[in-house]
């Protein structure tokens, strides 16, 4: 255990709580002291700038061809001319505004924002606003009633005062404060205790679009504005977005979310820690600002023509123009440094290179060489480093799929804006792999995993943008993506959805994948940098995903969690994203993101508190049969193995089911989670203890209470909740415990009553087996999932070793299996018997190691030495399968059926640009290079183990190169210092746990030795680097493969049998 480790969990044992350090090299926290919350009545004087540059003289951000276009694909396409007509629409709301109107509508920063109302929902009808709309902001906001909010399940408004009469006062006149729900912009608080931000929300939403606060709002309307000037020609559009634009840049200056905002002040109230922004914080204002200047861009050459503008605000035209660019569009630059605009990697880029197209006389040179070449930090890293460092070697970045997706948008955005500033990205190498994630994530052809916070309990597929893989098709021309757009609805003509399309002329249609697919079937794969496995069936119709990787953003505390897929649904689904993004709910930290929500095992009792990826042991199929065991031991310090084996086998061409093997040693309790999709549910035999009161925390401990942390479940507690390390038990009700007999759950999903799962989850000594009901998020989603939970505890003053073992059949009409046995072998491994209804029975074996091991199942006797073995026996006891992998030899009943031999060697030579691998042949047996195509390659040792699947190998003599799926590169720094063996930088490397066994290479990919330990602003060598490569001020690029590592391929036979004379097994 490393020493902070130890000392981390020292101090968790004792209950000392640790405020925790800021990451090194973490750009993302404003620096300097905090702003206090402004107080009510203390109004700020108007702050005016004047131009630091130049004023534009043309319209930049959108070619005439490029409207020419869009005006031409409305004419021709009538999708293009729905697409224009909701355009239009949208502006002919504001247009019919009086000027006076628009202009008012606009405050100044003296009143507050909040994202929020309140968590506890409505002050008549609490949570049921969350529960009865399913929204994270569900209250009704109108422009037209500036500073109400009102209920969507009673109807009725708040605050009860009229705050724009005390707004007209000043913020002075408290006489105005009248009514029982009384706001003067700083909230209400209520007989709870709880304060409620009823003026401060509607105003935050009066400005941002949101797509659970669907209503106008000035971010919207500005967009519509200027897109139908650009459409029609029509002035009074551009003139309706002047009055908005030019009143926006009066008060803009002022803006500071940090200081006028509800999540400003608790957050500087809780621990000091600044909230920063301007109108709205600093990851959603990266979209509005960025609107501002498109809307302005659009606009521009109205503006020197409209007398009535002009007349309004007392300017002329140029006057007008210098202030909209020095009030907004330098303002809102300013604010990318000061951290104000701000948000997840590319928003803020994006935004900053819009504002500078747009300004076109700013620093651009200045701009371009932060976005695109700076060497420090994380989300001001240039995007050139970014893209290794910041982005895993299989394309994802280090967020969940959700939020990654946003970089995926943010970054093609960056394709159409940098061209315009003399510069093309598309030919990076990893920026491609970041547009191939997203669909290289789909299983079954419908559904990314929920991993972290990501979608919800019903799943569906993340990266259905139709802007994003239209632009991918038009850098790469990669049919994949016509098909993706044709899957998803977006081909050929239909591809005109939003504004942007209109732009360019329509892709040409593919042909679609059928039966509601959104890719084509693919095959069993890894996404190595990111730890996500998938297996599926040849027809990719049911699949099972395992993330098994390093947490950094937007995280939930899953490793090891697995999602099953069949029947087109998600039938053990991930729960998805909890029910806000804010510590001071204390449900998302005591059930969303904890360990026992997921479909894995936690240890005392605690979420999982290690960050050290999984490391894959075996992957490989045959003769339809998948396995995938990956080990995560680093995922609890206290536990030597945590570890986990999926096997799918198919009984037929469209039907298969899942065996789970989870292996557990370590700790002194182990609660293994299961559960299926929302929907009926039912028990099938045992006997059953009646539900008990209470909750699985105990009879005496209520839904949600918080019993084991005396600090956060105190009374009165207002802090956040982010620091629980507690047991998450009180989530679930109706507590059963199995008392005897043969069991199994059974599942019908919600949305489609073919979609069933039968779960059976196999007797251990000791183990308690609990049935259990549980929220799918305590306020959003009232629906409740049912568990299957299997405990077992230590006895005193010995160790604990589990090996959790279930069977899940997914099926649309009747069941495929029958009776299940499970027998445990002396030397460890466990063995599975299923019998099935056509009369075949399986034998499914998985052991830790591949030692002899001997047993007698389904009437056979067999000798394995192999990590996983099905065996197939047809209704007469004849073997009818086998596969085995991770091991040379398999003999039922006295018939040896050997493996090819692994492929071993060491690695003598790497090229990252090529992804090429070639390593020396251990022994002299022979190996078919072709074979090894789609194997997966296990490289490495212990901790800096890595995974790659091989797309291509050659052999000449006792070299094979191979070349990898993935990229090899995992890394890349700017050496600040260099002391001995210890390379610093002020790049920060969020993957570095990942990092323990990786090659540092110099600029050239030559050699400088092995990482032997990694923190986020240092790698520590085995010993010091030799020649100049590692000197301050070089590049240092991180290589998951390097010389001299160990490589295998592991031994597998796929045997069926023939169906003519002859009994050659089919073997790989």
């Amino acid at each position: 255990m490393k020493p902070r480790t130890l000392l981390m969990a020292t101090l968790l044992a004792l209950g000392i709580r640790l405020v925790a350090a800021p990451n090194p090299n973490d750009d993302w926290a404003g620096t300097g002291p905090v702003h206090p919350a402004r107080k009510v009545g203390d109004l700020l004087p108007p702050h005016v700038r004047t131009p630091q540059f130049p004023l534009k003289d043309k319209r930049t951000l959108y070619s005439d061809a490029e409207i020419a276009q869009a005006r031409a694909n409305v004419k021709k396409y009538p999708a293009a001319k729905a697409v224009a007509d909701k355009i239009i629409g949208e502006a002919a709301y504001w247009v019919d505004w009086t000027d006076e109107a628009l202009r008012d509508v606009i405050p100044t920063a003296d009143v507050p924002r909040s994202f929020e109302v309140c968590p506890e929902g409505c002050p008549v009808h609490g949570k049921k606003i969350f529960e009865g709309t399913t929204r994270f902001y569900p209250w009704i906001v109108d422009p037209k009633k500036p500073y109400t909010v009102t209920c969507p399940i009673g109807g009725e408004s708040y605050p009860s005062n009229d705050y724009a009469a005390f707004y007209r006062s000043g913020c002075k006149d408290r006489s105005l404060l009248t009514g029982p729900y009384a706001d003067d912009g700083r909230g209400w608080v209520g007989p709870n205790g709880q304060r409620y931000w009823f003026v401060a929300h509607a105003n935050h939403f009066l400005w941002y679009e949101h797509e659970s606060s669907p209503h106008p709002n000035i971010m919207t309307g500005l967009a519509a504005l200027g897109r139908a000037y650009l459409l029609t020609g029509d002035a009074r559009y551009a003139h309706k977005a002047a009055v908005l634009l030019r009143r926006i840049a009066e008060v803009y200056p002022n803006m500071d979310y940090e200081s006028q905002s509800r999540y400003g002040q608790l957050m500087a109230e809780k621990d000091g820690s600044r909230y920063t922004g301007k109108v709205l914080n600093a990851i959603w204002e990266t979209y509005l600002v960025a609107q501002f200047g498109e809307t302005y861009d659009a606009i521009w050459p109205s503006i020197d023509g409209d007398a009535a503008l002009q007349k309004l605000y007392g300017s002329n035209g140029a006057g007008i123009r210098a202030s909209i660019e020095a009030n907004i569009l330098e303002d809102g630059m300013d604010a990318f440094y000061e951290k104000r605009v701000r948000g997840n990697y590319g928003m803020h880029q994006r935004a900053l290179l819009l504002l500078a197209v747009v300004r076109q006389h700013g620093d651009n040179k200045r701009y371009l060489a932060d976005v695109l070449d700076r060497p420090e930090g994380s989300v001001y890293l240039g995007l050139k480093p970014a893209l290794n460092t910041l982005v895993w070697r299989d394309g994802q970045p280090y967020e969940s799929p959700g939020y990654n997706l946003t970089w995926v948008q943010n970054l093609n955005e960056l394709t159409k804006l940098l061209p315009k500033l003399g510069v093309d990205i598309s030919t990076l190498p990893r920026l491609r792999r970041v547009y191939d994630a997203p669909l290289n994530s789909i299983v079954i052809g419908r559904h990314t995993p929920a991993i972290g916070d990501s979608t919800s309990v019903y799943g569906g597929v993340i990266g259905e943008d139709v802007g994003v893989y239209q632009q991918a098709y038009r850098l790469y021309g990669d049919p994949r993506y016509a098909q993706f757009l044709a899957g998803i609805g977006a081909g050929g003509e239909k591809g005109f959805r939003d504004f942007s399309s209109l732009l360019y002329p329509p892709i040409g249609s593919a042909a679609s994948p059928t039966d509601g697919r959104r890719v084509a079937p693919q095959p069993s794969r890894l996404l190595t940098g990111f730890g996500l496995g998938i297996l599926n069936n040849a027809a990719d119709d049911v699949g099972v995903s395992l993330y098994y990787g390093q947490h950094v953003n937007h995280r939930h505390f899953d490793r090891l969690h697995f999602d099953l897929y069949a029947n087109g649904q998600p039938m053990t689904p991930d729960l998805g994203y909890p029910d806000a993004m804010n510590e001071f709910v204390s449900s998302i930290y005591t059930w969303s993101l904890h360990t026992i929500s997921h479909n894995t095992v936690t240890v005392d009792a605690t979420p999982q508190p290690g960050n050290v990826p999984g490391r894959v042991q075996l992957m490989a199929e045959g003769a339809g049969v998948r396995v995938l065991d990956v080990d995560a031991a680093g995922t609890y310090p206290q536990c030597e193995v945590y570890r986990r084996a999926l096997v799918l086998v198919d009984v037929g061409p469209y039907q298969s089911y899942l065996v789970d093997f989870f292996n557990v040693r370590g700790g002194k309790e182990h609660v293994y989670s299961l559960h299926g999709p929302p929907g009926g549910f039912s028990l099938e035999g045992g006997k059953w203890t009646p539900p008990a009161k209470g909750t699985l925390a105990g009879e005496n401990v209520a839904l949600g209470q918080i019993y084991d942390d005396p600090v956060l479940g105190a009374p009165g507690y207002k802090g956040g909740y982010s620091e629980y390390h507690g047991s998450g038990y009180q989530h679930f009700t109706g507590v059963q415990h199995h008392e005897s007999g043969e069991w199994a759950a059974l599942y019908t999903h919600e949305r489609n009553a073919a979609a069933k799962l039968r779960i059976r989850v196999t007797d251990q000594p000791d183990q308690d087996l609990i049935l259990a009901e549980a929220k799918v998020s305590p306020l959003k989603y009232p629906q409740s999932l049912h568990y299957v939970l299997a405990r077992r505890k230590a006895a005193a003053g010995q160790p604990l070793a589990s090996t959790f073992v279930s069977v899940l059949e997914p099926y649309s009409r009747e069941p495929a299996l029958g009776a299940v046995e499970r027998h445990d072998l002396p030397e460890g491994g466990a063995v599975v018997t299923i019998k099935r209804t056509d009369g075949c029975t399986d034998v499914v074996y998985h052991g830790l190691d591949a030692t002899e091991r001997r047993f007698s199942a389904a009437n056979h006797a067999f000798v394995l030495s192999a990590l996983t073995a099905v065996a197939t026996f047809d209704a007469r006891g004849e073997l009818e399968r086998l596969f085995f992998g991770g091991g040379p030899l398999a003999d039922i009943d006295g018939k040896p059926y050997r493996a090819p031999n692994a492929v071993a060697g060491r690695v003598v030579h790497v090229d990252p640009r090529t992804e090429s691998v070639t390593i020396e042949l251990a022994g002299t047996g022979t190996v078919d290079a072709a074979s090894l195509v789609g194997r997966v390659a296990c490289i490495g040792a212990g901790p800096g183990r890595t995974a790659q699947t091989m797309t291509a190998a050659r052999l000449a003599g006792r070299e094979l190169t191979f070349s990898t799926h993935d990229d090899l590169l995992v890394g890349l720094m700017r050496v600040t210092a260099a002391e001995g063996r210890v390379l610093h930088t002020r790049a920060r490397l969020p993957f570095a746990p990942s990092y323990v066994g990786a090659t540092a290479l110099d600029a050239n990919f030559q050699p400088l030795g092995t990482v032997l330990t990694a923190d986020e602003d240092r790698v520590e060598l085995l010993q010091p680097p030799a020649g100049e490569g590692a000197l301050p001020g070089h590049d240092v690029w991180l290589s998951s493969v390097g010389p001299g590592d160990p490589v295998e391929v592991p031994a597998v036979l796929a045997w069926t049998r023939p169906t003519v004379d002859g009994d050659t097994p089919k073997s790989q």
